[in-house]
């Protein structure tokens, strides 16, 4: 095999990092050794970004017998040209989009902008949202997954929910080595909590004078850093110095959330469709929020 043919294609601030966590613990499975590649489509980094096809192929050892090599690339859900792409590159791979509730991903995304310097930590929701309406389409996933099912089938193609992983861990990862036909070994050992948690305004703030000004000046050595376990003991320690609670104090106004809920009534019914029953959200012909 000397092709990628799994592939993690979004949706960010949904739970692709603990998907890509899952998948990397499984003996046949290999995740490139970096996540975020950005080698199909034109979203992401330019300087992060493999020019060829040999710089993409060697984060993966072709020469080892797994049976996939796996891709996390959360912009990849993004574009039908990428999923052209993608499949231009392997028909006969495997592809997984997680989701979760959108108004909570798209919270989630919010608070991480703030982390990364992009919206000020004053800034409510209500007030950053007129300019910023890529948080609302990012959390419409029923314009952008179906593009993916159209060209690769179901077969191929299947969309996971970060809430029902959380509610029935066992019976997630049954399901997903099912899809990838892979060997029943024991669920790896992790909570349900995210693998890259957003943290409260003060880590947010250790975050903006440290690692922010790293990925900018130094993409190389930030990615290899990324990789190293003793960038993620250093994080974790530091989540839990200062803590996430602050993470998810944006307390939604009856009007916004209202709002939201009717904005998003068309992707909870994709997600309903898809059968994922946790997934409730305005019912149709009733009151947004009631």
């Amino acid at each position: 095999m000397n092709q990628v043919n799994l592939f993690v294609i979004g949706v960010n601030k949904a739970g692709t990092s603990w998907l890509y966590y899952l998948l990397d613990h499984h003996p046949d499975v290999f995740m490139a050794d970096a996540k975020e590649l950005y080698y199909f489509g034109s979203d992401g980094p330019d300087e992060e970004r493999p020019r060829t096809r040999d710089a993409y192929h060697r984060h993966f050892p072709f020469d080892q017998s797994y049976q996939y090599f796996g891709d996390a690339t959360v912009m990849y859900y993004k574009s039908a040209a990428t999923a052209d792409e993608i499949r231009a590159y392997n028909p006969d791979a495997k592809l997984l989009a997680i989701v979760r509730d959108p108004i909570q991903r798209l919270l989630s995304q919010f608070q991480y902008n703030k982390q990364l310097g992009l919206i000020d930590e004053a800034t409510s929701l209500s007030e950053a949202l007129p300019d910023r309406r890529y948080l609302v389409r990012t959390s419409h996933y029923e314009e952008t997954l179906p593009a993916y099912t159209d060209r690769f089938g179901t077969d191929q193609f299947r969309v996971v929910s970060l809430e029902a992983g959380r509610a029935k861990p066992g019976a997630f990862w049954g399901d997903l080595l099912d899809f990838l036909d892979l060997p029943n070994v024991p669920r790896p050992k992790a909570d349900n909590q995210p693998e890259n948690p957003t943290g409260s305004p003060a880590f947010r703030a250790v975050y903006r004078s440290t690692v922010r000004p790293l990925r900018r000046h130094f993409p190389q050595a930030y990615r290899w850093l990324l990789g190293t376990p003793m960038a993620r003991h250093a994080k974790l320690a530091l989540l839990r110095l200062l803590g996430t609670a602050g993470a998810k104090t944006e307390v939604l106004a009856s009007e916004v959330k209202e709002q939201l809920q009717e904005e998003f009534a068309p992707t909870y019914a994709y997600l309903r469709n898809l059968g994922f029953e946790v997934y409730t959200g305005p019912q149709p012909g009733a009151a947004a929020d009631r």
